[in-house]
């Protein structure tokens, strides 16, 4: 009786592992590069998969990219302009999703 608990509870929450891996596809990367004379000066550049250039912002505040929540708001503004795939010009995505003062 005890094999049979045991296999199932196994088994359960082997399933329950493997149903909470999913993966968001991400299309598109994006690049951060900052200054070490100043650091709070970022210029973000978004590239589809075949490296083209679809988007670049510069912001004058420092992005913690450490944070997950910051990644995944880069990572949806990737994906979105991938659909598009097109260069946009004079838009400020970056300083609209993250609230940043111009």
């Amino acid at each position: 009786m005890k094999k049979i608990i045991i296999t199932a509870l196994i088994l359960v929450s082997a399933l329950c592992g493997w149903a909470q891996n999913k993966v968001e596809a991400n299309h598109g990367y994006w690049v951060v590069e900052s200054n070490v004379n100043k650091p709070k000066i970022q210029t973000i550049r978004f590239y589809s998969d075949d490296a083209k250039l679809l988007y670049e912002e510069t912001v004058n505040t420092g992005l913690n990219l450490k944070r997950k929540k910051v990644q995944l708001a880069l990572n949806q503004i990737s994906n979105k302009l991938y659909e598009n795939k097109e260069y946009i010009e004079g838009k400020k995505l970056i300083a609209l999703t993250f609230n940043i003062k111009r």
